[in-house]
C-alpha cells in the first residue's frame, strides 16, 4: 500500500515537472508564427511595450500569490498560461524587430498602462496600414 502512494506521488510530481519545464515550449504554441510580420518598427515598439508592462503585471500578481504553497499552484495554473503567452510573443516581437531591422527598448513601460497587443488599433478608426476602416 505505501509503495502504491509512493509511485503515485513520484508520478505527480513527475507530470508537474514537465509543465514547468515547457513554458517556453507551450508558449510558442499559443502565439501565431510570423504574428507581427506587416509591422512597421513603431507599431512594434508599441506591441513590446504593452507586452512588457503586461508581462510585469503579471510577474507582480504571481510574486504576491506564490507567498505559500498553494499560492505556487494558483498563481502557475492562474497566471502562468498568459505568462507563457507572453514570453511567446516577446520572441516573435524581437524575431520581427530583428528582421526589420528595428530597435526595442527593452523594458520600457506602457506610459499609460493600457494593454493593447494590437498595435495596430488607433481611437481614430484606422487600421495597421493607416487606411480607415479600423476598429471604431
Amino acid at each position: 500500500m505505501r509503495r502504491r502512494q509512493f509511485i503515485s506521488l513520484l508520478v505527480g510530481v513527475a507530470a508537474l515537472a514537465g509543465c514547468a519545464a515547457s513554458d517556453d515550449r507551450a508558449g510558442q504554441f499559443l502565439v501565431t508564427p510570423d504574428r507581427y510580420v506587416l509591422y512597421s518598427c513603431p507599431q512594434l515598439a508599441k506591441a513590446a511595450q504593452s507586452t512588457v508592462s503586461r508581462q510585469r503585471k503579471l510577474e507582480t500578481l504571481m510574486a504576491k500569490a506564490e507567498t505559500d504553497t498553494v499560492g505556487v499552484l494558483v498563481s502557475r495554473t492562474t497566471y502562468g498560461p498568459e505568462y507563457a503567452q507572453l514570453r511567446a510573443m516577446m520572441n516573435e516581437l524581437h524575431k520581427a524587430a530583428t528582421d526589420k531591422n528595428c530597435k526595442l527598448v527593452p523594458g520600457a513601460e506602457n506610459p499609460d498602462g493600457a494593454v493593447e497587443n494590437d498595435p495596430g488599433y488607433d481611437p481614430l478608426g484606422t487600421d495597421i496600414y493607416g487606411l480607415p476602416g479600423g476598429r471604431h
